[in-house]
């Protein structure tokens, strides 16, 4: 099926190219920037697209409060346009409630199908295994095309030599690395890097777009209560970045 998804120049996805992150790792579609991809250039005709999209989520029993965030989208003079903060899901539907006849709207139904399908195999994956080396690699496979590969090698060569218990046998450079990890070995207590972590991820990721005009890849994370959510994917390679933020932020003492 992911010869039906869209891509640009460089293999891109035009709708990966405008997916935003959150703080918390979370990801989202502005609806404005949106509305172009799926051939509207009006707001007023894509906006009876989204209020159809959230009466079906309504239907289904889905919060569309939280799948169809109301935000405002800054304007050059006076008041803020609306604009929507829209779930993978909640994409989903709007493209499957916009015009039929436009071949933007068709791509998108395809690759919001596409992807929105791999997000829910992920989840099955994790809640069908137990062992956490396992589950962690049923998620690493469920996430090909949607994680960087080299990354994604790299993590799964991790699970498989902690689930044989031998040592991973990867470059130093392809070593993923973890900006919390990063904070523990600048000797910060829990209660540090918690004050301190999403600042550091937000400076972190402007440096590393600054360096390499792109934003870091993403791979699902795991968190404690089960959930799964998307981290962005360093590694050693990118140890000297973040020296860099760390040297120019908290060389004296977290902030």
């Amino acid at each position: 099926m992911d010869e039906l998804v869209p891509f640009g120049q460089r293999g891109v996805s035009p709708f990966d190219a405008i997916r935003r992150t959150r703080p918390d790792g979370s990801e989202y579609w502005s609806a404005r920037d949106l509305m172009p991809l799926l051939g509207y250039d009006r707001w007023e005709r894509f906006a009876d697209a989204i209020r159809r999209a959230q009466a079906a989520a309504e239907v289904q029993g889905r919060d569309a409060g939280d799948l169809f965030r109301g935000a405002a989208k800054k304007s050059s003079g006076g008041r803020p346009a609306e604009d929507f903060e829209l779930a993978r899901f909640a994409c989903y539907l709007v493209a499957m409630n916009g015009d039929p006849r436009k071949p933007e709207v068709a791509a998108a139904q395809a690759y919001f199908a596409i992807r929105t399908r791999q997000a829910e195999i992920i989840e099955q994956a994790v809640m069908s295994v137990e062992d956490r080396s396992i589950k962690r690699l049923a998620v690493l496979q469920a996430a090909k095309g949607l994680v960087d590969p080299k990354h994604l090698e790299a993590k799964a060569r991790c699970q498989i030599a902690i689930g044989l218990g031998e040592t991973p046998e990867i470059t130093t450079a392809d070593r993923p690395l973890y900006a919390q990890t990063y904070l523990e070995e600048k000797g910060l207590s829990r209660k540090q890097i918690k004050s301190i972590s999403g600042i550091f991820g937000k400076r972190l990721k402007a440096a590393y777009i600054e360096q390499f005009g792109v934003e870091p890849k993403q791979y699902p994370l795991e968190a404690a209560n089960g959930q799964i959510r998307n981290a962005n994917a360093y590694t050693e390679a990118d140890r000297p970045l973040m020296d860099a933020v760390w040297n120019r932020y908290y060389a004296e003492g977290p902030a």
